[in-house]
């Protein structure tokens, strides 16, 4: 095994809210006033989709790097859709994503067929994909080429 690194995250809350420390960066997440919070930050949801793209960009950058892969520029949508019954108490019903769709469009000169392994090698590799992914959670991560503008 390599060397372990610490990931370390402070907070403090205040009813639904939370305000996070990790070393000098500070980031709030609430709920949305339906929820019983005050929407006056990103939810905890979307702040873990938001971490999902975070974490497939940083690891498109290094891999595009080792493959000498021409990547310009990344945009992504995520959806995540979960049955909030199971958060709610009906413990029929899993209390996470049911579904995860990752929607990736890359600026590149590269063929659809680098394209694909590059998604291929970071999904491998992406601890925020593979955390989801390796827990059973129904992850689809589409990647395709931007469609060049004159």
């Amino acid at each position: 095994m390599g060397q372990l690194t610490k990931f370390k995250v402070e907070g403090k809350g205040t009813g639904m809210r939370i305000d996070a420390v990790a070393g000098k960066h500070t980031i709030a997440i609430d709920e949305p006033e339906s929820f019983g919070g005050k929407d006056s930050a990103i939810d905890p949801l979307s702040t873990l989709l938001s971490s999902l793209i975070a974490c497939e960009n940083v690891m498109a950058q290094l891999i595009a790097q080792e493959m000498k892969f021409d990547l310009q520029g990344i945009s992504f949508d995520v959806e995540g859709h979960l049955d909030v019954a199971g958060l709610m108490g009906d413990l029929s019903v899993k209390p996470y994503f049911q579904q995860v769709k990752v929607k990736a469009v890359i600026e590149t000169s590269e063929s659809q067929e680098r394209i694909e392994e590059l998604r291929k090698s970071v999904d491998l590799r992406c601890p925020v994909f593979r955390t989801m992914k390796d827990a059973g959670i129904p992850i689809e991560n589409l990647w395709t080429k931007a469609e060049v503008t004159v």
